[in-house]
């Protein structure tokens, strides 16, 4: 698939990742439409990439200038290039955070979400065992929903992000996808017991080209 991006760069960044699944790439994604930016797919599970994918995993994405594998450095180089070109469907907001605070926030957001992400996939593949199912529900999602509902209450008044700073930045963007994931494999309804979350993901659910995206994605198991 490919998109629109800064009339400035000729790149068209190549996401690695697997076919017909959302996965860690999903947020890879919906930044790389935050920004408008070109980008292609190839369907790979990183096997087939011999050295160039570090660990042998992907998401991968190839720049002009540069290969990155995981989805917190590829966020954070997508911030970057997009914060520098002022490129973001979003304007005056600054998807690396203000300062070096918020940016170590934006780090911790995405590294948490793709704990989040994985605990969700492992119950996506696992669902049928009564004890995955049991475990996820009543320990895995309550734990995450609840400290993500107290970091959500600044969002209440005007700020965007989770926690210090007042922008949505990528370790958001990772973390509203993760959350989302988990509506997605339950239901929306699961959010209802945490209303700071609530509000927040369906903030961010609103933002232009999260909106657009969601809407038009295909359907996948996870």
């Amino acid at each position: 698939t490919n998109r629109k991006f800064l009339p400035r760069c000729a790149m068209v960044a190549t996401l690695y990742c697997p076919a017909g699944q959302r996965g860690d790439a999903e947020a890879v994604r919906l930044l790389f439409k935050e920004f408008n930016m070109n980008f292609k797919e190839q369907d790979s599970d990183g096997s087939d990439l011999g050295g160039e994918c570090l660990f042998g995993t992907t998401p991968m994405v190839k720049f002009d200038d540069v290969t990155l594998v995981g989805q917190p450095a590829i966020l954070e180089h997508i911030a970057v290039l997009g914060d520098a070109a002022k490129s973001a469907v979003v304007k005056g907001n600054a998807y690396l955070g203000r300062n070096e605070d918020e940016r170590s926030v934006a780090r911790a957001l995405a590294s948490a979400a793709g704990n989040l992400r994985r605990a969700t996939l492992y119950f996506a593949k696992n669902k049928d065992d009564p004890a995955v199912k049991k475990n996820f529900q009543e320990s895995v999602v309550p734990g995450w929903f609840a400290k993500l509902d107290k970091l959500a209450v600044a969002s209440l008044e005007g700020d965007k992000g989770l926690g210090p700073g007042v922008d949505f930045t990528f370790g958001d963007l990772a973390m509203f996808e993760a959350v989302n994931a988990v509506t997605t494999q339950l239901n929306t309804g699961i959010l209802r017991k945490y209303p700071n979350l609530k509000q927040w993901h369906d903030d961010a659910m609103r933002r232009p080209a999260v909106e657009k995206h969601m809407g038009s994605r295909p359907e996948a198991k996870f």
